[in-house]
C-alpha cells in the first residue's frame, strides 16, 4: 500500500472517531434527559427512548475500539488484520436493539392490559422536541463520514431513525392531549405504550438489516451490487485486452477489505511479464474503490486447478 493511501485512510480512521465521539457525547445527553423525564412524567415511551439511545452509547465505544484496533493492521497474530471485527459489532449492536425492542414491547401490552398509562405532561412534550431536533442533527453532521464508514453509518441509521421516533412521538402526544376533556380522553391513557409498540415495530427494521448484513459478510457471501459490478466491469475489459476469455472470478467483503479472486487459464505460452501487466490494469482500475482492496491473481494452464 503506498503512503498516499495510508495518509488517506489515517484520516478517514480519524474522522471516523470524531464522528463516534459526537456520537456518544450527545447520546449520554439525550439518554440522561430521557430516563430521567420518563421516570418523573411516567412515560414509557420517553423512558424507553431513554435506555434505547444509552444502549447505543455503549455499543458507540466498543465501535471506537475496534475502529483503533482495525487502524492497527496485519499483525504477526493477525496477519490479515481484524477487519472481521467490524461486521461483528454491528451484528451485535442489531441483536442488543432488537432484544430492546421486545422487551419494551412486552411491557407496552402489559400496561394496556393493566388500563394505559397517563396522558403526557409538559416534560414529555419538551423531550419530544428534544428527540427530534437532536438526532436530527446529529444524522445530519455523520450523514457525510457515514459514506465511508460501515460503523458510521450503523450510527447514523440510529440516529435517523431516533429522529423519526422523536417526530411520531411528538404528533401522537399532541393528540393526546387533543383527546383529553373529550369523550375520547379514555384512548389517551393507551398513546404512551401504544407508541412503544409502534416504535418497537419501526426500530425492528434497521437492526435487522445489521444482522442480516453482518451475517451475511461473516460468512463470506457475495458483496453488495455495486461492488460486483464494479470488479466484473474491471475483470471484462483485462479480458478483452489480454484475451482471458476463460477466467473465474470470487469476491466478498468484510468490513473495509475487499477481496477480489481472480483465476485466468492460459495457454503454455503465457509469461511472468504478462501476468504482472494484467495486475498493474487491473490495480488501476479498481484503486478507486472506497476499500482496502486485496486482489488475488492466478494464471493456470491446467483448467481442472481451477473448478
Amino acid at each position: 500500500m503506498s503512503s498516499s493511501q495510508d495518509l488517506t485512510q489515517s484520516k478517514e480512521f480519524t474522522q471516523e472517531r470524531r464522528a463516534l465521539s459526537l456520537s456518544i457525547v450527545m447520546g449520554m445527553a439525550l439518554a440522561i434527559v430521557g430516563i430521567s423525564i420518563g421516570i418523573v412524567g411516567g412515560s414509557q415511551i420517553v423512558l424507553f427512548d431513554g435506555f434505547y439511545t444509552f444502549l447505543g452509547i455503549g455499543l458507540t465505544w466498543m465501535a471506537m475500539r475496534i475502529s483503533h484496533l482495525v487502524e492497527e493492521g496485519p499483525t504477526v497474530r493477525y496477519p490479515f488484520g481484524r477487519e472481521a471485527l467490524v461486521p461483528l459489532i454491528i451484528g451485535i449492536e442489531g441483536v442488543a436493539l432488537l432484544a430492546t425492542c421486545a422487551y419494551a414491547s412486552f411491557n407496552a401490552v402489559i400496561s394496556i392490559i393493566n388500563g394505559g398509562t397517563a396522558a403526557p405532561d409538559g416534560w414529555s412534550f419538551s423531550y419530544a422536541v428534544i428527540s427530534l431536533v437532536i438526532p436530527s442533527f446529529i444524522w445530519w453532521r455523520l450523514r457525510h463520514v457515514a459514506q465511508r464508514s460501515e460503523l458510521v453509518r450503523a450510527e447514523a441509521t440510529q440516529w435517523l431513525t431516533g429522529a423519526g421516533l422523536g417526530l411520531a412521538i411528538l404528533v401522537a402526544f399532541i393528540a393526546a392531549s387533543l383527546m383529553v376533556g373529550t369523550h375520547w380522553a379514555a384512548g389517551a391513557r393507551y398513546v404512551d405504550p401504544s407508541l412503544v409498540i409502534g416504535a418497537c415495530v419501526l426500530f425492528v427494521v434497521p437492526p435487522a438489516g445489521m444482522v442480516r448484513a453482518t451475517f451475511i459478510e461473516l460468512i463470506e457471501g457475495v458483496p453488495d451490487p455495486q461492488l460486483q459490478e464494479t470488479a466484473t466491469l474491471a475483470l471484462d475489459h483485462v479480458a478483452t485486452q489480454f484475451g482471458l476469455s476463460d477466467r473465474h472470478l470470487r469476491m466478498t467483503k468484510i468490513g473495509r477489505k475487499f477481496y477480489v479472486e481472480i483465476d485466468f487459464v492460459v495457454d503454455a505460452s503465457w509469461t511472468v511479464a504478462q501476468s504482472d501487466q494484467v495486475r498493474r490494469v487491473l490495480f488501476r482500475m479498481l484503486k478507486s474503490i472506497p476499500h482496502d482492496l486485496w486482489l488475488t491473481l492466478e494464471f493456470t494452464a491446467d483448467r481442472a486447478l481451477v473448478e
